[in-house]
């Protein structure tokens, strides 16, 4: 059986922050990726409309207008070290 998923990249299409205390990464494919803010300090200290001014790089970065962390889509899924190894 083969994977149709193989060679696939995933891509942020959106970043929404409509739950209370959470962040939400909307990919391409459909899929939803919900974290808690409390993983993200930086952000958690900002305001809504403040988390709002944020700007997607390269499908797979996150930069925030107001924080001066940069954030990945490995951070994300709890594989943030992967990003940083490379």
């Amino acid at each position: 059986m083969s994977s149709t998923l193989i060679n696939k990249t995933m891509c942020i299409e959106k970043v929404l922050f409509d739950l209370p205390g959470k962040i939400t990464l909307k990919m391409e494919d459909g899929r939803m990726i919900i974290s808690p803010l409390k993983y993200f300090p930086d952000l958690q200290k900002l305001s809504v409309d403040k988390r709002k001014k944020h700007t997607i790089v390269d499908d797979r970065t996150i930069l925030f207008t107001y924080s001066d962390a940069v954030y990945h889509l490995e951070d994300f899924i709890g594989l943030e070290a992967n990003w940083r190894k490379r």
